[in-house]
């Protein structure tokens, strides 16, 4: 297994874990989007490794949560936007999880259709 697909998000009593799979589960129907790139400079950069940053594939779509209508993290693919903007592109294509809630270190992915 790679380290990608050992991703994986604990609340904070440890008692639930939320995998990359369980979101690309959950995103499997969702179209990818082409969002601008500067609705998401409101989101901290992390550090990112050179070779990751080299290998970035711009042709996989980056993983954005939102929450009432604002964008709140990157959950997956802060080296891709890095890239992106080392490009100077101004989009990059997306998949927004809707329905996340992000408070502390607690994630809760609710099933289609429910509000958050």
């Amino acid at each position: 297994m790679s380290n990608w697909e050992q991703t994986k998000w604990v609340d904070e009593t440890g008692q639930v874990t939320i995998t990359i799979q369980d979101v690309l589960a959950r995103l499997e129907d969702d179209p990818v989007v082409s969002l601008e790139l500067k609705s998401l400079a409101h989101i901290p950069s992390v550090l990112i490794q050179e070779k990751k940053l080299e290998n970035a594939d711009l042709s996989f779509p980056i993983i954005v949560v939102e929450k009432r209508g604002v964008f709140q993290m990157i959950l997956d693919g802060h080296h891709r936007r890095h890239k992106a903007i080392t490009e100077r592109r101004t989009h990059i294509l997306a998949k927004i999880l809707k329905g996340a809630i992000f408070n502390g270190d607690h994630y809760s992915i609710y099933k289609k259709g429910s509000v958050a």
